[in-house]
């Protein structure tokens, strides 16, 4: 009994020891204890908060606990690292069902894909998965591991989806910051996260929860069922959780932030349709012949008597135009796709747009936990553990839009075109030649993305002592595997539409009533269904390891004992993907309009690897050292993909005196590249580059309108145009009118292994004093990550950019210069085509800053209120980023992100990244009962684009700061009842960049008020 309250108090004094617990915890997360049994009694939540501050007395050997970052058991739970623990209760605070949400609001994480993402488009690979990003770098530098042991990927790129973990069981979770790679092998450049699990439980504890957002919306519900047991005269223990799981979409346009109206005039695709005429334009002549009938004024073309702007289709099928400012004739009501800027007699100015989405993935999750542990004898234990997730999401995008490269080819002998559209196209050079004519099929409904989810993975090992002085010994084996489904519906057969395109009676004979596309005309269901195509992908990973272990004291030197930890490990990585036929032509192509071309890809990597740790008391009990201690490692790992490297650390430990901790130290990680960097299809997938306008370096740099366009090269930019494709006759009058492009990205196995120096250097004090100040501690780290060699996409929109000489890059404006060489175009339309975002050993990433937390707990009686007036808990988690520091590729210039959103160096990674960001607790606790109120503040940041254009006017974010609030009861040792509501006051996310409409779901809250309840009982 004594031992067990030791090690609960030991885990509890993270800041009495030197290691900092989480600001975001408060006093009830310092109060969720281990479950309560007949022989480990609760602990009364003031007791709890006493016992985090208390110094912890030395721990029995039995007690000695592996700290996250090293692979040396001791007994004082210390690191010499920055760590971060988070309890059971915090995450219950969120309000969230899934636990990225406890991660996603942390000052070290950026936001990554979680409840926000509603799919992709393009691979269909992150539909509702939810991914760990630490300092933005990505969640493939973030390694998540499970009681220290690796989990199963559940991306091609290695990231581990957090959906995967058994959250009932969840007793905390430890965030190391920096590198690990000595420790735990390749993925841990940025850091990792280690899910601790409760042990030794006992009894049937059951759970539920249930939220909605103060639209109506986004529900969400889980049930937890978590029974364990002893056997075998208590030489054995078992435990069996089930978790089920259910979030709802949340809708944008419930929302008046997501229900814009842009205050600028733009072109989409509607479903109305549209033309651009290219190079082959009609007679302006024409074109005012048929807009006179409309009783509208004449409009404008260029030198020669040419109309160079497009037509588009009203619902009932007369023409409008849409060369600028004001448009005339649009006549349909203002709809999801269509919104009316302002309007006068004959001419309006009008923006196309989707805002009918999702903003919230839904999510129907199983999950289930089992684990089994024995002693074998007195000297040996052995364990078989098992998770199995199933789980199932649903997003929704904007319905397919035949745009860009996929506009439809029209022939002039389609019987469905107006006369006064023929006479138009008649006057063109080529009267003869078909037209290119853009439509947001809306007929076929919104693109739905399904995506099921199975994942499993069985452990077995053994562990023992060595009969050595005090030595270790545990070996384990680990085999699983995550498979998915991902269904897409609403796409369009290319082919079956040029078909009823190119039929001289409409298509008819192909299908009831024909495809006219001119208008939004609803064919028959039988036209739909000729045109709609369902889609289906399947991608397995499987990964095997079996790894083994040995630690302990080697011999005793005049300042403590110097311990030891080796091991070697064995892995093994496989990806198959296979793609719809449909989306994999013969010839490389698609014939399904609205999703990706795809390819089938498989591969696999295994991995050797050796290591070993030294933890060497240097000096102890001298003039202001009461004990030094340094901590040395190497790992070697032969890859069969990338050969033979080495990762290495030095850290130490100087306590100064009892008040004062001093830790720091370099280590050496790498990251090889995983099965699908090196082996993922060739592809293509729809990716944002802005709209160009005349005030932003975003976009399309040969769009009229841009700044680029109207800059002081405004001639070199012209002829750079020319020189790309931009055919002469429409570049004076060429726009995108678009904010995406469809880039190729896709493996390469000539990627080799990524490197990052990391150093640490911090200190933590402890307070000295008596009274109401006895209880407050402060921590103080500083930390810089240089990666060199990063796999990454070069990023299309930073291609465009750099191609024109945005920073410098490109001054010659050289046809020829890298960047450029990635853009191809349109010969007709000077559209971009498929430009590419090739896979790469790019430059740098140099990311460094502050981490500070400041905890403070007193009882009031201390401030002479009596001894039942409660107590105060205060906790802030501060982190100052100084620098965010990019190389696209070596050579190329260095831009520093920090203070910016809008880049990330992925997309799992996060666009944001703010200089301060913070997350700051205040907690009253009287008796059983507790109120606490949290902070989220995330600073003002300019838009990334004026880094590298420093004239650019495009918008950046305001300061975001979010209140939530949450209360807990306990009813008794085995009933407790929380509820809460986060985003209090409802703050709306700021607007990124000029596109209104346009918000980060994954570093702010877009679901707005949100309220939850729950309960938990034990049996």
């Amino acid at each position: 009994m004594k031992q067990r309250l030791t090690s609960r108090r030991l885990r509890r004094s993270l800041l009495s020891s030197g290691t900092a617990s989480l600001a975001l915890i408060a006093a009830q997360a310092e109060a969720q204890v281990s479950v309560p049994t007949d022989e480990n009694p609760p602990v009364a939540a003031a007791e709890a908060m006493a016992e985090a501050q208390n110094p912890a007395e030395p721990p029995p050997p039995s007690d000695e606990v592996v700290v996250t970052g090293s692979r040396i058991a001791r007994r004082d739970y210390v690191s010499n690292s920055p760590i971060v623990s988070v309890g059971q209760a915090a995450i219950e605070n969120t309000g969230r069902v899934t636990v990225e949400s406890t991660l996603n609001q942390l000052p070290q994480f950026s936001g990554a894909f979680g409840q926000a993402n509603a799919g992709s488009t393009s691979t269909g690979l992150n539909g509702g998965q939810a991914y760990a990003s630490l300092r933005g770098l990505g969640s493939k530098r973030t390694l998540l591991l499970l009681d220290g042991r690796r989990i199963q990927p559940s991306n091609p790129d290695g990231s581990v989806d957090l959906n995967i973990i058994p959250e009932a069981l969840i007793e905390n979770i430890e965030v190391i910051t920096g590198g690990a790679s000595t420790t735990y092998g390749s993925d841990a450049t940025a850091g990792v996260v280690n899910f601790r699990l409760k042990r030794n439980f006992k009894g049937l504890e059951l759970s539920g929860q249930t939220g909605v957002s103060d639209y109506g919306d986004g529900n969400t519900y889980r049930l937890t069922g978590t029974v364990g047991s002893k056997f075998a005269d208590d030489r054995g223990s078992a435990v069996l959780s089930i978790d089920y799981t259910k979030r709802d979409r949340a809708i944008q346009a419930k929302r008046d932030y997501y229900t814009f109206r842009q205050s600028t005039p733009g072109l989409s695709t509607i479903p109305q349709g549209n033309t651009i005429f290219g190079a082959n334009t009609p007679t302006l002549a024409a074109v005012n012949a048929v807009f006179s009938g409309y009783g509208v004024p004449a409009l404008t073309g260029n030198a020669a008597g040419r109309y160079t702007g497009q037509i588009g289709f009203n619902t009932d099928q007369t023409l409008f135009s849409t060369s600028g400012v004001p448009v005339y004739n649009f006549r349909d009501p203002q709809t999801d796709e269509a919104y009316i800027v302002n309007s006068g007699t004959n001419s309006q100015q009008i923006n196309f747009g989707y805002n009918g989405g999702s903003l919230q993935a839904d999510l129907n999750r199983w999950s289930i936990f089992g684990k089994v542990d024995y002693d074998v004898s007195d000297n040996v234990k052995a364990f078989v553990q098992t998770t199995y997730t199933t789980y199932s999401s649903l997003g929704i995008t904007n319905p397919t839009l035949a745009s860009n490269v996929y506009g439809l080819s029209v022939p002039v002998t389609n019987p469905f075109i107006t006369p006064g559209f023929r006479s138009i196209l008649a006057s063109r050079q080529n009267p003869n030649a078909p037209f290119t004519f853009y439509k947001a099929l809306s007929i076929l409904g919104p693109r739905y993305q399904g995506y099921d989810y199975d994942v499993w993975q069985v452990t077995a090992g053994l562990s023992g002592k060595l009969g050595i002085r005090d030595w270790t010994w545990d070996i384990y084996g680990s085999t699983s595997q995550a498979k998915f489904q991902n269904e897409q519906t609403g796409g369009a057969s290319a082919s079956a539409i040029s078909r009823l395109l190119n039929s001289g009676t409409g298509g008819t004979e192909l299908c009831a009533g024909g495809f006219n596309p001119f208008g939004n005309v609803t064919p028959s269901q039988a036209c739909i269904d000729y045109m709609s195509r369902r889609t289906l992908n399947t991608n397995a990973l499987k990964q095997r390891t079996v790894e083994g272990n040995l630690q302990g004291g080697l011999f005793t030197l005049p300042a403590g004992e110097v311990r030891f930890a080796a091991g070697a490990d064995y892995r093994y990585n496989s990806y198959d993907f296979l793609p719809d036929a449909a989306l994999a032509q013969p010839d490389g192509t698609s014939d399904v309009l609205g999703y990706s071309v795809l390819r089938p890809a498989s591969g696999s990597v295994n991995t050797k690897e050796v290591y070993a740790e030294l933890l060497v008391p240097l000096l102890s009990d001298v003039p202001l050292i009461q004990q030094l201690d340094l901590d040395l490692g190497y790992r070697y790992s032969s890859y069969s993909s990338v050969g033979g490297v080495s990762a290495y650390k030095a850290d130490a430990t100087w306590k100064v005196f009892e008040a004062l901790r001093l830790r720091g130290g370099y280590n050496r990680a790498i990251r090889a590249p995983s099965v699908g960097e090196l082996y993922a299809p060739v592809s293509t997938g729809s990716v944002a580059i802005g709209t160009a306008t005349p005030t932003t370096t975003n976009g399309d740099p040969c769009d009229v309108r841009s700044s680029y366009r109207r800059g002081s090269n405004a001639g070199q930019v012209r002829a750079l145009c020319l020189a790309q494709g931009v055919p002469a006759s429409i570049i004076d009058s060429y726009q995108l009118g678009t904010a995406q492009v469809f880039a190729l990205t896709g493996g390469n196995p000539d990627l080799k292994e990524e490197t990052a120096d990391t150093y640490s250097a911090g200190a933590v004090i402890q307070s000295p004093f008596s009274g109401m100040f006895r209880n407050l501690s402060l921590s103080v780290d500083f930390y810089k990550i240089k990666i060199k060699d990063a796999v990454g996409p070069l990023s299309v929109g930073q291609a465009f950019q750099f191609c024109y000489n945005s920073g410098d890059n490109n001054p010659s404006f050289d046809p020829k210069n890298y960047y450029c060489s990635l853009i191809t175009r349109n010969a007709a339309s000077g559209v971009p085509v498929n430009p590419q975002q090739p896979l790469l050993n790019l430059g740098t990433y140099n990311v460094q800053g502050i981490d500070f937390q400041f905890d403070w707990r007193f009882g009031l009686d201390s401030l002479g209120l009596g001894g039942n007036a409660g107590s105060i808990a205060f906790n802030s988690a501060v982190s100052y980023l100084d620098k965010f520091e990019v190389q696209s590729i070596a050579g190329a210039p260095t831009y520093d992100y920090a203070n910016s959103i809008g880049i990330g160096v992925e997309s799992t990674a996060g666009i944001a990244h703010p200089r301060w960001k913070s997350i700051t607790s205040l907690t009253y606790t009287l008796g059983q009962a507790s109120l606490g109120l949290r902070w989220r503040f995330t600073d003002k940041m300019i838009n990334s684009a004026k880094v590298v254009s420093p004239a650019s006017t495009t918008r950046g974010v305001d300061a975001y700061h979010a209140f939530d609030l949450n209360a807990r009861f306990d009813v008794d040792d085995s009933t407790q009842f929380r509820l809460g509501a986060t985003n209090l006051f409802n703050r709306k996310p700021p607007q990124v960049g000029d596109t209104e409409g346009n918000y980060d779901a994954q570093n702010y809250d877009v679901i707005g008020r949100y309220f939850f309840i729950g309960a938990t009982k034990k049996f």
